[in-house]
């Protein structure tokens, strides 16, 4: 089985067990719903008969209410399933046996027919409503024809009953005013059109309801698909980029491409060759985590995002994927916090030196690669600058060399900055302007970490 197949089949898999879990909690919610409702109709009862005839109803709609809650203990059982369509056939049935045998009145036998000049049919309603709550359109539409079929039975029964049945299709032509009210309001009227015509109404708004509930589970399942999708890009990118990246990935998973000014750090550590002669495979790799996290924690609090990275080399990017104002400062502020934070402290017992290129400039970003394997890309000539301007390190004796535009954007609110003219710098025609961050102001930060102000202002003073 292909990865997409298995990806496929496990993104169904897990929008079933969501969807199993709304229909439940649904359920639950109509159960008990029900059971408030027909317990308060109980006490309507009480106080719509007289007595002895109110207690009975009373207590039959009582136990009715309170009984159904029963069906709760079926919940996650193998025949949970079954127990929801008959918990519905059976409410059906308890209200179709209201219309076809509860009687309208504790005092003189009254024609069962006239029940439908009450509103008991109505009760009806109230299930189909009450199986919405499933999110299941099968179990909607089987109500609703439990429904039909109870309302067709209950009028079979009561005309069953009747000497005489009248109905619509007694009037005469065009009936006068009185002969109309002879024939509608007599007791042997039953209306079998219209008992038909609200069976038929009762399956057509369950047909619509149905619909409406697929719908329903359709947006259900888009968004499980969404959160899963979101989910597996947190999987995929979480350790690698801020979480605010992932949100604006398009739906494909990949980032939008983008044109934009962008300030880029690239940073190397200072004689690694030689280090990692003098340690084993495992040291080394446990020496670059701890480094790494350490610089991408920098990073990330200055609203950069580590790009890549490259042997013992990092290339953060400011202003890329993510907006962000002032990229040109948050990325000198990001280079002096590395530097003091590498200068303070040994990896896996080991004291690094790093050195950093900073530029900024154009830049062409997006994700790049094949269906099987994607990477998050910068181009542009401001990418090979920076890196030129940390190789352009070991020449000068320098931890961190900024370019003229940086230089520019930041020089009136960063103190520590000074010029060392115009550079040869490979692949450029024309020597660069080029800046360097003190060496002193660093080190004089890291002795005084606990002590006075940092050397650089971050507050523009």
């Amino acid at each position: 089985m292909s990865e997409e197949a298995i990806q496929t089949a496990f993104h169904a898999s897990h929008g079933d067990r969501v969807l199993a879990a709304a229909q439940r909690n649904g359920f639950r919610l109509a159960v008990i719903g029900r059971s408030i409702a027909v317990t308060v109709l109980a006490f309507t009862f009480l106080a719509g008969y007289q007595y002895p005839a109110n207690v009975q109803i009373w207590g039959v709609t009582l136990l009715l209410g309170l009984g159904g809650l029963a069906v709760l203990a079926t919940l996650g059982r193998p025949w949970e399933r079954a127990a929801r369509h008959i918990y519905f056939a059976v409410d059906v049935a308890v209200v179709s046996a209201l219309i076809a045998f509860a009687p309208l009145s504790s005092g003189d036998d009254i024609p069962q027919n006239l029940v439908f000049l009450t509103s008991r049919a109505d009760y009806y309603y109230l299930i189909v409503a009450a199986s919405v709550l499933t999110l299941s359109p099968g179990l909607v539409l089987w109500t609703g024809f439990c429904c039909a079929f109870g309302l067709g039975l209950a009028t079979y029964w009561i005309a069953q009953g009747m000497q005489r049945v009248v109905t619509f299709s007694d009037l005469p032509y065009a009936p006068s005013r009185e002969i109309f009210f002879q024939t509608v309001l007599s007791p042997n009227f039953l209306g079998t059109a219209s008992r038909l015509e609200e069976a038929l109404i009762l399956v057509a708004v369950t047909s619509i309801v149905a619909i409406a509930v697929g719908r329903a589970r359709s947006v259900v399942l888009a968004r499980v698909a969404a959160e899963e999708r979101r989910r597996n890009l947190q999987r995929q990118f979480g350790r690698y980029v801020p979480a605010s990246v992932i949100a604006n990935l398009e739906k494909d998973g990949q980032l939008a491409p983008q044109l934009r000014d962008a300030t880029l750090l690239y940073a190397d550590v200072e004689g690694f060759t030689a280090i990692s002669e003098k340690l084993p495979p495992a040291e080394i790799i446990n020496l670059l985590n701890e480094l790494f996290s350490a610089v991408s924690e920098v990073v990330t609090r200055h609203g950069g995002m580590i790009v890549n990275y490259f042997g013992d080399a990092v290339i953060a990017a400011f202003n890329a994927p993510l907006p962000s104002s002032d990229h040109e400062l948050q990325a000198v502020l990001a280079a002096r916090d590395i530097l003091t934070l590498v200068s303070s402290r040994d990896f896996t017992g080991n004291h690094l030196r790093l050195r950093i290129g900073i530029a900024t400039g154009p830049i062409a970003a997006g994700t790049v690669g094949s269906d099987e394997r994607l990477s998050f890309t910068l181009y542009g000539d401001t990418v090979n600058l920076a890196q030129r301007l940390e190789a352009l390190n070991k020449e000068l004796g320098t931890s961190c060399l900024i370019c003229g535009a940086t230089y520019h954007a930041v020089r009136d609110r960063v103190r520590g900055l000074r010029p060392l003219g115009p550079h040869s710098v490979r692949n450029r025609d024309q020597p660069v302007a080029i800046y360097v961050l003190d060496e002193n102001t660093v080190a004089t930060e890291t002795r005084t970490m606990e002590g006075p102000a940092p050397t650089i202002d971050e507050s523009g003073s």
